[in-house]
């Protein structure tokens, strides 16, 4: 008798093909579909061992002894509260125990249902990761377990190695078959610095004659160093670097993602991508790269499965990982030049005063050598359209992604270099949320912040679902229309030098000043109020995608 159910097949494909063998099971009702198959299957190597917390003290010895990772199987209710000593253990000494416990997934503690205790949360000293697997209903859900269980194993055996915890939600009816699965889940491989070595040639030869894309996703200033290694990478193979403006990275093959994909639509696709970085803004990465092969380059070692077609994970420092793949000029692709020609036909169109407009004229005209920092959303999204030079370093507080913080943000950054430049391009919504932050007494005369007033959240009258189901109606509380608010009073209040524009002519009569490379034109700090309205913001956001 073999499981049918699909987390339970996940769970027991990975642990085949990470070599993972031994397993001690307790008995118990909810682990039935796990006990049942490994039972039936000589592949794996099983033992009995009743209670729970010398079943976890058991596998501590045969994974020492054996230099194997062991998995032990629980029940519901308090099994695998006795893991609890054996975990710690196992913790401390590095030992690389896989702790599988089950539980019904239509059980709910709050429903007084028998068996049913809390396992979401744990003590950090008993395991390096918990899975908490979801019920396998579609697509997502199978993407999700499949990421979940790999991430847990390879954590269990890496670095070090460690326990573990993944926990299995369980069909309480039990569905088996008569005949073994043939079912295998996709195994996300894993590379440290001394595999890449080891595997070097082979790699090479995956890369070799393929049209790469290298991701990159928000980022640290690049070193020197590490900027040279990306390059001759880049040099190999002729890869296209697909970035927004917090990628930071200003080296060769750059492609703006917001032009190639967002504007030209392209359909000219890589076959394989090397993802780095953070988070990113730009949207229309995803759906762009949707269905190709991913390897994932990440220097805190953590599966971090944005394209949902993680294939391999490298373990490395970025600039290790290009100096051992850089190989010879051999790529029979011009995958970079070809998408370069396409990005030649990007055509800024005449369109009505609104963010994208504003966004070009400042992305032209702000001095080289200054600081730009973007609020999130539309004020992102719109400068992520137009190439900046390659002195402005970009930035945006895309880590935790919300509307709070950018004018403090770039106030403390402006704090940094006195005789440097920092411009800030920020909707009203974001501006109103921070605003407290111009009463910091520090500001000096080197910030000049650009604020985009259209009266209310527009970034959800340019959604095309909110928009196409309720129109105005979003108005009233989804985007906060008529809050009337103007940042005048307040600016001039703190001592902050006002101008204002509510058109195209009176906006580019000012954008020049605003945008002057002498830091000491002004001898205060500047904020610059730029009115806009929906239908043109709407107007133009149509225009910019050819």
């Amino acid at each position: 008798m073999y499981t049918t159910d699909k987390s339970a097949q996940i769970v027991l494909s990975l642990l085949k093909q990470y070599g993972i063998r031994k397993i001690v099971v307790s008995p118990g009702t909810t682990n039935v579909p796990i006990a049942m198959t490994v039972q039936n299957d000589p592949w794996f190597e099983v033992y009995s061992v009743v209670d729970e917390r010398s079943a976890a003290y058991f596998a501590t010895g045969l994974a020492y002894e054996s230099g194997e990772p062991v998995v032990i199987s629980c029940t519901g209710a308090t099994a695998s509260r006795n893991y609890l000593s054996g975990l710690t253990e196992a913790y401390y000494r590095n030992l690389p125990i896989i702790a599988l416990t089950s539980q019904h997934h239509v059980a709910d503690r709050r429903d007084l249902t028998p068996q049913v205790t809390d396992r979401s949360v744990s003590q950090n000293d008993i395991k390096k990761v918990s899975a908490m697997l979801p019920v396998v209903k579609d697509t997502e859900d199978f993407e999700r377990c499949e990421t979940l269980v790999n991430d847990a194993l390879i954590k269990a055996t890496t670095r070090g190695g460690g326990p573990v915890h993944i926990n299995l939600l369980v069909d309480s009816s039990y569905p088996f078959t008569q005949q073994p699965s043939d079912f295998i889940a996709r195994k996300i491989q894993y590379y440290d610095d001394e595999l890449i070595s080891h595997c070097m040639k082979d790699l090479k030869n995956e890369l070799k004659d393929k049209k790469i894309g290298v991701f990159i996703g928000s980022h640290r200033k690049f070193t020197s160093d590490e900027l040279k290694s990306i390059e001759q990478f880049a040099d190999s193979y002729d890869v296209a670097f697909f970035t927004d403006h917090t990628s930071n990275y200003k080296g060769k093959n750059q492609v703006l993602i917001a032009q190639i994909f967002g504007a030209l639509r392209s359909t000219n696709k890589p076959d394989l991508v090397i993802d780095m970085g953070g988070i990113t803004g730009d949207y229309d990465i995803n759906s762009a790269l949707e269905g190709i092969d991913v390897w994932r380059l990440s220097e805190d070692g953590e599966i971090h499965n944005r394209f949902h077609r993680m294939t391999k994970l490298f373990d490395s420092k970025e600039r290790r990982f290009f100096e051992i793949l850089v190989g010879r000029k051999n790529s029979k692709h011009s995958y970079f030049k070809s998408l370069a020609t396409e990005a030649d036909r990007f055509i800024v169109p005449e369109m009505p005063l609104s963010n994208t407009y504003i966004s070009g004229r400042l992305a032209a005209t702000i001095p080289a050598n200054s600081n730009l920092h973007m609020s999130i959303l539309n004020s992102l999204r719109n400068m992520n359209f137009y190439p900046l030079d390659k002195s402005i370093d970009a930035s945006c507080n895309v880590g935790g992604f919300g509307i709070d913080g950018p004018v403090s943000t770039l106030i403390g950054q402006s704090m940094v270099h006195e005789d440097k430049l920092y411009f800030g391009l920020i909707g009203d919504l974001a501006f109103f949320y921070d605003m407290n932050a111009l009463g910091i007494r520090h500001v000096g005369s080197n910030l000049r912040m650009l604020v985009v007033n259209n009266n209310q959240g527009v970034e959800f009258r340019l959604n095309s679902i909110l928009e196409g189901h309720w129109g105005e109606k979003t108005n009233d509380l989804i985007a906060a229309t008529g809050h009337n608010g103007s940042v005048k009073a307040w600016a001039e209040s703190v001592g902050f030098r006002y101008l204002s524009a509510d058109n195209i002519d009176t906006f580019d009569q000012q954008i020049d000043e605003f945008c002057s490379p002498d830091v000491g034109s002004f001898d205060r700090p500047v904020i610059f109020e730029v009115f806009t309205n929906t239908d043109d913001e709407q107007t133009a956001h149509d225009l910019i995608r050819m």
